[in-house]
Parts: structure tokens; sequence; C-alpha cells
């Protein structure tokens, strides 16, 4: 009952971050959703024609209309290839970019929810100048946490397809071994992220970051690992749901359909960058209460840190 008890209160702690710091989660939330949503449309009007095209040459070349050989066949090629490769720039550009939009507001987010713990009151001009000079250390263990997910992810891609090779002709078998081993892939996935997670918020609040942030991270969390699992299980499956909604609606009208999934998916994930705040001061307290550590904060003011990377 305790850690359902805990559990709960981890979701009120956004209500209450949001009921005293309001202005400030409005304005990063505005902005963070702004930016969100415009460049999903941007993202979808410049490739969106790009893809009909890039199909379209595909289909006539598999048609058969252009012979291997002819000089027809070798523009389409080389037509394939140029628009394949415009179109993975254009993505990849848009993944980076999105990339640093939720970094930065992640940053904002636990910044305004670290004053709230530590009753600090903080401006918007402020709270921007405390962006600045904090983004580098959240930056740095993203970037190691998205190494990780990549790892973890190549890993099982590789055991999800050597069984697909082995028992190929047996399907029953196949299909009930690859169901057990995407149970379990999910489960170990929302496992490690928790300290994952709570390693970026660790960056932020601590003057550290990387794998010393991850190991912060690891240490502050232990006794509460089943909190972090219950809201990185919670994220997932509302993530779900939005998804099978969008799902449904998405033929009628994609792109309006697709701004409102970035809508929801921008909201709960600021909802997300809150409750993991209050999971990581929780951490923080039941530490302190058992070993009587205490990890050294940044402060919140604009203050320069000269050893930030």
């Amino acid at each position: 009952m305790n850690k359902i008890s805990d559990f709960l209160e981890l979701l009120k702690a956004p209500f209450k971050i949001l009921a005293t710091n309001g202005k400030l989660l409005a304005i990063t939330a505005s902005i963070y959703l702004f930016i969100y949503c415009l460049s999903y449309f941007l993202f979808t009007s410049s490739t969106q024609p790009l893809i009909l095209d890039l199909t379209l040459k595909v289909f006539t070349l598999l048609s058969g209309s252009a012979h291997p050989g002819t000089p027809e066949y070798t523009e389409l090629l080389v037509a394939i290839t140029k628009d394949a490769g415009t179109f993975l720039g254009i993505e990849a550009a848009y993944i980076v970019f999105l990339f640093f939009v939720r970094l930065f507001a992640e940053t904002a987010v636990v910044i305004i929810a670290s004053c709230y713990y530590n009753g600090n009151n903080l401006s918007l001009k402020e709270l921007f100048t405390t962006v600045i000079k904090t983004w580098t250390r959240p930056f740095v263990t993203m970037f190691y946490v998205q190494l990780l997910a990549l790892g973890y992810t190549s890993l099982f891609f590789l055991s999800f397809l050597v069984p697909s090779l082995i028992l190929f002709d047996h399907s029953k078998i196949l299909i009930t071994l690859l169901i057990v081993m995407a149970i379990i892939f999910v489960t170990l996935n929302l496992y490690l992220s928790i300290v994952w997670n709570l390693a970026v918020i660790v960056s932020v609040v601590e003057d550290t970051y990387g794998l010393s942030a991850l190991g912060k991270a690891r240490e502050v969390v232990k006794g509460n690992r089943v909190n972090g699992f219950l809201l990185n299980l919670l994220y997932m499956l509302l993530l779900v749901v939005i998804f099978a909604a969008v799902y449904k609606l998405s033929p009628m009208m994609p792109i309006v359909v697709g701004v409102i999934e970035f809508i929801l998916i921008g909201v709960l994930s600021m909802f997300q960058f809150l409750a993991y705040s209050a999971f990581y001061f929780k951490c923080k307290n039941d530490m302190v209460k058992s070993r009587g550590l205490e990890y050294k904060q940044i402060p919140t003011a604009p203050v320069v840190d000269e050893d930030l990377p």
C-alpha cells in the first residue's frame, strides 16, 4: 500500500508544481508545443511530395517500363538514389532538431520543479539564463542515454532475427517465441529507462553529467525502482492510447490529426518531466533519511558554473 500511495503522490506532484509555478510552466509548454507542432507540419509538408515522387519512381522501376542497361533505367535509378538521400537527410535533421527541442524543454521544466522543491522564486529571464548555462550537462547525458538505448535495441533486434531465421517454417512456435521476447524487451526497457530518465534530471539539478550522472541516478533510485517502473509503464500505456486513437482518425485529415497527436504527446512529455523531477526529489529525500547522504545541488539562479563542459 505504501508503494501505491507513493506512486499516487508522484502523479499529484505535477499539478502541485503547476499550481505554484503555473505561469513559467505555461510559457515553457506553449513555446515547446508550438515549435514541436510547427516542426512536424514543416517536415510533413516538405517530405510528402518527395515520398510520393519516390514511390512513383520505384513503381516505374519495378513495373519494367525501363529495362536494365538502358539510359532511362540508369537515370531512374540515379533519381531514386538522389530522392532517397534527400529524404534521409531531411529526416535526420528533423530528428536532431526534435532532440534539442526536447532537451531545452526538459531542462527548463526540471529547473522550475527544482525551484518548487527548494522554495525559490524564478523569473522568466532567470529561467532562460539558467537554461542557457545548464543545457550542456543534460545534453551530454542524453547523448549517452541515446547510445545505451540504441545498443539495447540493436541487441534485441539481433535476438529477434536469429529465431526468425531458424524457425521460419514453424510459424506458431516462432510467433509465440517472438511475443514472449517482445514482452521481455518492453519490460527490461521500462526498467532500464528508470535510471536513464533520472540521469537527465540529475544532470540538471546536480553538478554532474554523462556516465557520472548515470551512476548517481542508479545510486539515488535504490529502493524506489517500483515507482519509476510504474511511471514508465503509465507513460507507455498513455502513448499507446494516443497512437491507437490517432490511427483510427488519421485517414480523414492526416496533417491535422498529426498535429493533434504531437500536441498530446508534447503535453504528456511535459507531465513526464514534472513527474520524474518529483521522483528525483523523493528518491533523494529517502536516501538522505536512510543513509544521511546529500548531493550538492546547482543554484537555480542565473549563476555561471565554471565546471560546465
